[in-house]
């Protein structure tokens, strides 16, 4: 075993799950009422371990690799190839986040019972084997010299972040953080069927991104802002141009004209560097309907707004615990967003984990702001009594809503009657792709902006502007 260097997640016995799935019919899935993320191999329910390393052992010896069990030749590759035993968790949809310190459970961020912790134990040996074949593939060098690179890796197409066994940490241990690319993300229906939406609110989101105002999504660590972002993009115009900005690529765009670029800072000639300032230049340049930036952390969120006054639809995430607080950011150094920019980032959501069970698991909850003539004004909340959203203002009382409806040439009530069709369309093309597909997960990203708004044409408002 120890020459093969395979490991086999074995079955935990005795332990009850709140939730079980199983992963490409590879792995098995048990999430624990304490918090845990127990995986194991399905193989392994039928096989021992001596008997696959005999099985392994044949193979290497010359057998046949067309006879072998695609479960046990999964085994084999993700040992020789791979990423052993963390592939378990980078093959799980569900999984946004991987952090792995060597010698402790790794943990990781679930999509629906956020933060758990897993059976999945990596030793100093394991971790490192991991991150060297990562770099590797991804044409970067890991090492004492240089302890704490930041790379894409081509497999997974994430994003993976190391602390490196070096005299930066005492030589203690190796940490490893990975954010993972959604392969199908969440539309608006999944979230709708979550709660996190009302469709109304919804509807509302949809009203906006289609004429091109500006939504900021706030919040915490791993509350959701980056699934959100996705589940609005979801409603763009079908063919619509778009151009995102990321340090990672977690955002998806349902477009064929999608400009995707990411940040290039973790490199040694500062002349190499391509940050999201020089990425902004270019965006604005092109004649594209929307700029997308997955998160605005300091000046940047300046450049943002202003590119947004030459009437470019945009979306991006801000770390704030509060819609005051995110203004006062945006007003104060280093950032110094201009009154003139700032009077256009009218909607706000507010992500906040909510406590499904008691200790287990996370639901994205939002309220939603309009920031309306320098006042804040609450639209949407949650309601715990009713265990739903509620719209507690009418914004066709806005300013702004009367704004955009003078932009294009509109009346305040055209933009109302749209509203009215597009809660319509939603709630009836969720109950149709739900009947295709069975739920809400399965639903395919790609196809909802086009059935969207060829519904929406149908009851006579168009799909472009």
């Amino acid at each position: 075993m120890e020459v093969l260097k395979v490991e086999l997640l074995k079955p935990v016995a005795g332990v009850e799950c709140v939730r079980s799935y199983t992963v490409r019919d590879l792995y098995r899935v048990c999430i624990t009422s304490s918090g845990e993320y127990i995986v194991s191999d399905v193989v392994a329910e039928v096989m021992g371990e001596d008997q696959l390393v005999k099985i392994l052992r044949r193979y290497a010896a010359g057998g046949e690799r067309q006879k072998l069990d695609p479960r046990v030749e999964h085994v084999l590759d993700r040992s020789v190839n791979g990423y052993g035993v963390l592939e378990a968790l980078l093959l799980d949809e569900n999984v946004v986040d991987v952090f792995a310190i060597s010698g402790i459970p790794v943990s990781i961020v679930h999509k629906e019972f956020g933060r758990l912790k897993t059976n999945i134990v990596l030793s100093d040996e394991q971790l490192s084997e991991i991150i060297l074949r990562a770099s590797s593939l991804s044409g970067k060098s890991v090492s004492e010299r240089r302890p704490i690179p930041s790379f894409m890796e081509p497999k997974f197409q994430s994003r993976f972040s190391v602390v490196y066994k070096s005299d930066i940490n005492a030589r203690r241990y190796i940490a490893l953080d990975i954010r993972r690319q959604p392969l199908n993300p969440w539309s608006v229906f999944k979230l709708v069927d979550l709660g996190t939406f009302s469709l109304e609110e919804a509807a509302f989101l949809w009203l906006m991104v289609k004429y091109r105002v500006p939504i900021m999504v706030i919040g915490e660590l791993f509350t959701g802002k980056t699934t959100t972002i996705n589940a609005i993009l979801s409603m763009i115009p079908p063919d619509s141009r778009v151009f995102t900005i990321e340090d990672a690529p977690e955002l998806v765009v349902p477009s064929r004209y999608w400009i995707r670029t990411i940040t290039r800072e973790d490199v040694d000639n500062p002349q190499d560097r391509i940050s999201v300032f020089s990425l902004l230049k270019i965006a604005v340049r092109m004649s594209v309907d929307y700029i997308i930036v997955g998160e605005v952390r300091g000046e940047e969120a300046r450049d943002w707004a202003q590119a947004i006054l030459l009437g470019h639809g945009g979306l991006t995430s801000f770390h704030a615990p509060t819609v005051e607080a995110a203004l006062l950011r945006l007003r104060s150094p280093p950032i110094e967003v201009p009154e003139q920019a700032l009077k256009y980032l009218n909607v706000f959501i507010k992500m906040e984990p909510l406590p499904i069970e008691a200790g287990v698991g996370l639901r994205r909850v939002t309220r939603l702001y309009v920031h309306d003539d320098g006042k804040i004004q609450l639209v949407y909340t949650y309601n715990p009594a009713k265990n739903e959203i509620e719209r507690v203002f009418d914004p066709f009382n806005l300013n702004f809503i009367a704004r955009i409806a003078k932009g294009y040439g509109l009346r305040v009530e055209d933009l109302r009657e749209e509203l009215k069709a597009m809660v319509e369309v939603l709630g009836e093309s969720m109950v149709e792709l739900l009947k295709r597909y069975g739920d809400t997960s399965s639903i395919p990203y790609s196809i909802v902006p086009q059935t969207l708004y060829s519904k929406l044409e149908e009851r006579g408002f168009k799909a472009r502007l």
